[in-house]
């Protein structure tokens, strides 16, 4: 039986319309639209109905008998049971004069029938007779559609409602569509396009790299990545396509000389590589004009209409696919403003045509293209990369700046573009022209390196002093017991310990101790004293300056732009406290200033938030540094641990610089035996864990503690061979 659905409500207006817009354009080829009433039968429609009279209306068989007739006479074929059934009801129910009734709908489905719909649409408040003609034309093997906005109140006496689909939504006011004025020619090519669409999907393949070996894979032909990927190859088959981000770089000198050999690499190929450079601009004036008129009467319009002006000549597979992947992308956008989604379209398909057409691209269906971006990116840019790979569009990414990285993960649509991050980081420059000389390593070096992989790849869980460059921070929810467990063990013993690549997950504990368990206060500074080890920064909170003269932070705002901090720039100037340091632990350190201003922990935003975590995260102690430079990720955690015992709630100094501590891979600990106010000043709830005891104490009177020194015979050596 063919489908029956009746929309009683919609959730997105455009969407709605859209479906509406494609089955009225169904109707008016081969099928009947219906707006409100049905017309009643005609002196004439009813004679010649007359001739077919069922000798009973109240038996099936009988109405069966008489409808057969018809059908024979009209060579219509049909499954004339299961009309009879639905008629023989509706005769019954739709009012007490059985005979009248029957002539109604006989004359109904003569007039319509004999046309052989394939679809019905109805839009209006239907009457319980029309709902009934509806179900006959659906078991004659008519798709009906029916838009009742929930006005057929008729609709609850209706038999048969299990075989209707009924939809809903948010929405039921109903949509005001002149159909007079739809273009059924434009309406017939967006239903070509669906259909082409749907016929090329699922035919690119988005295929996994490495780091290592992007470059290598991408230089290889369809038959061989078909073949390598465990597929069978057929001359029109899958699009296998890589689509990746390259950031940031390691060897300064095998970089330049990587991305020469790459780029050169196709000039001995059959590959089409279209290199970008310099930043998209936006379409000019004759790129618009080119594009035609845009109708903007709903979103959903806009968008087919943008689609379907799409067209690379000679490449009806990849103009289909450029097609779908528009569309898909749009209508996808979270946003209701039609202007944001109208640029974003104008862009990708100028864009586009920039890079095939303005660049004689030439279609090659067996050496997929490929996409070079190189250099800073907008988000603009990152959605044009993906909307090029699913085209079918081998896409690389490549730049050595890491500051890229952010835009770059936000803006990765459903995670379409894997994205390696190598250790250093530079201004992009532009692409490298030439190769460089370089330093040859000797076959001892080299083995040592092998077997330098083969112990520090991360599966043994033997790990290289300083192997990693940097860390991300991974707070670790704890009840208060597990603490004194967690506390002395080693970050890779750690649950939530993992590494990829160049970065580590360091587990860390970030909590505030309110009160003093059972008021004990001898075992509570006891509990603080065993928390005291070597590489612990333990601070004391006095009481706030009086004086309040508020510091000039102006100076750090020419050290960022949108939120992002220009850390070549920070680093080479005369603020940099940390100049002294190897470039690696400054790196490091300027990256956890962009996260502490991202992560969204404090009470802060915009020109304040950025200038204070650069003022205060540039002003740390010379204990502090000396601390992160011996901090080996994967080994031993630094510990910060703050005793407040005073009124005083913390200051933006304190706040900030206990933050930065935490998201370099810290264990802060804060002893509160008040349980008053501290670091939630300027620190939201959420960024730590508060465990609050059962007793406060007040006017405590804090120990003199001392930090213990390195034991140098406590390794396993020491303990076999040292003095005792």
């Amino acid at each position: 039986m063919q489908e029956f659905t009746r929309y009683v409500g919609y959730d997105d207006p455009d969407s709605f319309r859209g479906i509406l817009i494609e089955k009225f354009t169904a109707s008016q080829k081969g099928g009947l639209f219906f707006k409100e009433k049905l017309p009643m039968a005609s002196m004439d429609e009813i004679a010649k109905a007359a001739g077919y009279t069922a000798s009973s209306f109240d038996n099936a068989d009988d109405v069966k008998k008489s409808i057969d007739m018809w059908l024979h006479d009209a060579n219509i074929p049909c499954d004339s049971a299961a009309v009879a059934e639905v008629m023989t009801k509706a005769v019954a129910e739709c009012g007490a004069n059985k005979k009248n009734n029957y002539f109604v709908f006989f004359c109904w489905l003569m007039k319509y029938l004999s046309i052989r719909p394939h679809t019905l649409l109805y839009i209006g408040s239907a009457t319980l007779k029309e709902l009934y003609f509806l179900l006959m034309m659906q078991a004659a093997g008519v798709n009906i559609t029916l838009v009742s906005y929930g006005l057929d109140k008729e609709y609850v006496k209706l038999a048969f409602k299990d075989r209707i689909t009924v939809k809903s939504g948010r929405n039921n006011a109903p949509l005001q569509i002149d159909f007079s004025r739809i273009d059924l020619k434009k309406e017939a090519q967006i239903a070509e396009m669906k259909a082409e669409g749907e016929r090329v999907s699922g035919l690119v393949k988005r295929l996994s790299t490495t780091a290592a070996g992007i470059f290598e894979d991408i230089l290889k032909d369809r038959r061989t990545r078909v073949v390598k990927n465990g597929g069978v190859y057929t001359e029109d088959g899958d699009i296998p396509v890589y689509c990746a981000a390259l950031l940031g770089y390691d060897n300064d000198d095998v970089y330049t000389n990587m991305l020469v050999k790459f780029k050169e690499s196709f000039a001995g190929l059959k590959k089409q590589l279209i290199f970008i450079e310099k930043p998209m601009s936006n379409p000019n004036a004759e790129e618009v004009k080119a594009l035609g008129s845009i109708p903007r009467t709903s979103t959903q319009e806009m968008i087919d209409a943008m689609a379907i002006q799409i067209n690379l000549t000679g490449d009806k597979v990849r103009t289909a696919l450029a097609r779908k992947a528009l569309t898909e992308l749009l209508s996808g956008m979270s946003t209701a403003n039609q202007t944001v989604v109208f640029n974003y379209a104008m862009k990708l398909v100028t864009w586009l045509y920039r890079c095939t057409q303005a660049r004689k691209y030439s279609v090659s269906y067996e050496d997929i293209p490929v996409v070079l971006y190189y250099g800073d990116i907008s988000q603009s840019e990152v959605y044009f990369l993906i909307f090029m790979s699913m085209c079918g569009f081998d896409v690389i990414y490549i730049s050595p700046n890491l500051s890229n990285q952010q835009t770059a993960v936000e803006k990765n649509i459903g995670n379409a573009m894997q994205i390696f991050a190598l250790p250093q980081s530079k201004e992009s420059g532009e692409y490298p022209k030439k190769a460089v000389k370089m330093k040859v390593s000797t076959v001892a070096y080299n083995a040592e390196r092998d077997l330098d992989t083969m112990l520090y790849n991360g599966d043994t869980g033997i790990y290289r002093s300083f192997q990693f460059p940097n860390s991300q921070s991974v707070t670790l929810k704890t009840t208060y017991e597990e603490i004194d467990i967690l506390w002395k063990q080693e970050a890779r013993f750690r649950p939530g310990f993992t590494t990829a690549g160049n970065l580590v997950s360091v587990p860390n504990i970030f909590a505030k101790i309110s009160g003093v368990e059972d008021g004990e206060v001898g075992r509570y500074w006891e509990n603080v004293r065993e928390k005291l080890t070597p590489d612990t920064m333990l601070k004391v909170k006095q009481p706030n300056p009086t004086n309040n003269t508020a510091v000039d932070l102006s100076a750090y705002r020419q050290f960022y732009r949108n939120g992002e901090i220009d850390t070549e720039k920070l680093k080479n100037s005369t603020l940099n406290k940390y100049s002294y340091l190897p470039d690696r632990i400054q790196d490091m350190l300027f990256y956890k200033l962009q996260e502490t201003c991202s992560c969204g922990f404090l009470k802060l935003e915009g020109d304040e938030l950025m200038c204070s975590v650069l003022h205060f995260g540039m002003n740390l102690s010379r204990e502090f540094s000396q601390l992160i430079q011996r901090f080996d990720f994967t080994k031993s955690i630094p510990k910060l641990v703050y005793i407040d015992a005073i009124e005083d709630t913390f200051t933006l100094e304190e706040c900030i610089q206990t933050v930065l501590c935490n998201l370099i891979g810290f264990d802060v600990l804060i002893y509160t035996p008040s349980g008053y106010k501290n670091l939630e000043t300027y620190v939201k709830n959420d960024a730590f864990e508060e465990h609050i005891m059962n007793k406060f104490l007040y006017n405590t009177e804090v120990p003199k503690f001392k930090i213990p020194s390195e034991d140098k015979n406590s390794g396993f050596f020491g303990k076999l061979f040292g003095k005792h």
